[in-house]
């Protein structure tokens, strides 16, 4: 792993552990998986958000702005654990977005306030473009 990835790993292990603090290191994936998760790349002066899955590129992002491709590895972070929460405490009759959405934003406070901002503005559109719909429990 070169100097630029490792210091992104710190950066990105510090703010999981606002998130989730465990004793383990949380680590950065350099090499493609090929199983849906996400890995990093830097090459000319830039890092490469790359999501692959059974040899296919499914997501690729490039940045040369760390703080930008911290705000993608925690935003995924943090939208998979919100998800699993909503499994967990599923209840019948809310659109199962407001569960995730709220845990989601409550995770991304923890990480980094700008980032939780940013997220703000991206569930507004979404919601926007594909409001809530809930469904009553009783039929």
């Amino acid at each position: 792993m070169n100097d630029e990835l490792a210091l992104l790993e710190s950066e990105y292990d510090a703010l999981c552990q606002r998130v989730k603090p465990c004793a383990s290191k949380y680590t950065l994936l350099t090499e493609r998986q090929d199983n849906g998760s996400p890995h990093v790349e830097f090459s000319g002066g830039e890092y490469h958000y790359i999501v692959t899955e059974r040899g296919l590129d499914l997501e690729s992002r490039s940045t040369a702005d760390r703080s930008e491709i911290l705000y993608w590895m925690v935003y995924d972070l943090t939208f998979w654990m919100g998800v699993a929460y909503e499994f967990k405490n599923r209840i019948d009759g809310p659109d199962v977005r407001r569960v995730i959405f709220d845990h989601w934003l409550d995770l991304m406070k923890k990480a980094d306030l700008a980032f939780a901002d940013r997220l703000k503005v991206h569930i507004a559109e979404t919601l926007d473009k594909n409001p809530f719909i809930d469904q009553d429990p009783l039929g």
